[in-house]
């Protein structure tokens, strides 16, 4: 190389020079604010990992650790891998520091690069960024409902509109070994109509055919329609999840069977499309993964999560700007404090649902408010809430649901009042500015 020629950004990665950063620190303040209001906390993970995270986690016959994934051999002759996406990560570091048993129900979100050796095209490089949230320690229906009504609420506050949400359920481990047997003996006869790689996924990983890259492929491996049998029991959890969606006035569409590109998700799987975007529509994607925590050596805990592209959203988003701009100078991030958030309290069976409005109703108004989606015990549930920093309880049993109020206690002096649901966050908001 002549010492005079020019050195560029290598293919697949981007400068974001200074007249774009603005634009990426809106989509990062907004992301950050709107997380407190849910009560998510950031955690931040290394860019490298042992290649045998990924091989173990996301699946060795996938397309990502098969072909994506940037490897190589570090000079201590360990096999290193960038990270090709977070949420191994995250659940490495939720066991390596023993959140598992100091915090074993976590909710986690970062912001960061990913990479992947894939041929680059309109947003889509080896070298993109990410946002997503983890949900970490819970198999409860009400928790799958939050993260998708969060991943709505994200893309509004970035100033997103007419995207489209995508939902449904892969079951649990037996209910994919079962639709795997069913898809692998259709398919057998039609290898000659596969391409090498899905030939060689027939025995080693039937569901990749289901998402291949070639059309004809897919064609074959969707003919006919269902292809993804559901026990009673994963039926319910998934029709619970689409209940309270339509509770907090999510839009979605469930007639559509579909499976993630990484072999650890089971039940509830979603994705957001945005036709902006063109035939590669997808902006962001997540599901319910309740065997990867233990797979990676910790209890038995579920959780669920997704992960959003920025670069991609940043092209939705070019197309709706003469939509108001993300709210991220609204003060919400500084409510984040002790003083500024509350934790309801839901007390016996009927109060959870009205529980799970109630904090969605919050946080619409710009309150950070949490609960406890598995209605454990009070005393329990007011540990908690102490343990995460609230000042403020607003205890919902059924005489509180027979008046339509809260009982509002302030932790730090003990006392209560009583107050009418629809003035609790104005109750909440003059705390904040007192």
């Amino acid at each position: 190389m002549s010492p005079t020629t020019t050195i560029q950004a290598l293919r697949g990665t981007a400068d974001i020079l200074p007249g774009e950063s603005v634009q990426w620190q809106t989509l990062e303040a907004a992301s950050r604010a709107l997380f407190a209001r849910y009560h998510y906390q950031e955690i931040r993970t290394p860019l490298l990992e042992e290649v045998s995270l990924f091989q173990r986690t996301v699946g060795e016959t996938t397309d990502i650790v098969q072909k994506e994934m940037y490897v190589f051999e570090d000079r201590g002759g360990r096999a290193i891998a960038l990270r090709p996406e977070a949420t191994a990560s995250v659940v490495r570091a939720y066991l390596e520091h023993h959140l598992d048993k100091t915090a074993p129900f976590s909710k986690l979100y970062y912001l960061g690069a990913m990479f992947r050796a894939e041929r680059p095209q309109a947003g889509r490089l080896r070298q993109f960024h990410q946002v997503g949230v983890e949900a970490l320690g819970t198999e409860s229906a009400f928790v799958d409902a939050e993260v998708i009504a969060l991943l709505d609420h994200l893309l509004r506050e970035w100033g997103i509109t007419g995207h489209r949400i995508g939902v449904a359920t892969l079951g649990c481990r037996k209910d994919k070994d079962a639709s795997a047997a069913a898809l692998r003996k259709r398919l057998t006869p039609l290898t000659q109509q596969l391409c090498d790689d899905c030939r060689q996924r027939l025995s080693r990983n039937v569901f990749r055919v289901l998402d291949c890259k070639v059309d004809r492929c897919r064609a074959l491996a969707w003919e006919g329609g269902a292809v993804l049998t559901v026990c009673a029991e994963c039926r319910r959890h998934f029709d619970t999840v689409k209940t309270l969606l339509k509770r907090s006035g999510v839009g979605y569409d469930d007639t559509q069977q579909f499976v993630r590109g990484l072999d650890y998700y089971t039940r509830t799987v979603f994705e957001v499309a945005h036709d902006a975007l063109g035939a590669k529509d997808v902006l962001g994607a997540g599901g319910r993964y309740d065997h990867l925590i233990e797979e990676l050596g910790g209890p038995h805990l579920g959780a669920v999560g997704f992960a959003i592209g920025i670069e991609r959203s940043l092209m939705a988003r070019q197309h709706h700007q003469a939509a108001a701009a993300p709210p991220a100078s609204r003060g919400f991030a500084k409510r984040a404090g002790r003083a500024g958030g509350v934790f309801v309290v839901t007390i016996g069976e009927a109060s959870q649902q009205p529980g799970w409005d109630l904090v969605a109703r919050l946080r619409r108004d710009g309150v950070v408010a949490e609960w406890d989606p598995e209605s454990k015990s009070l005393k329990s549930q007011m540990r908690t809430a102490d343990r995460l920093g609230f000042r403020h309880v607003a205890l919902l049993g059924a005489a509180e649901l027979q008046d339509h109020a809260v009982t509002l206690k302030d932790l730090g002096t003990g006392s209560q009042e009583r107050i009418p649901v629809d003035r609790l966050a104005a109750r909440l908001n003059t705390a904040v500015v007192g």
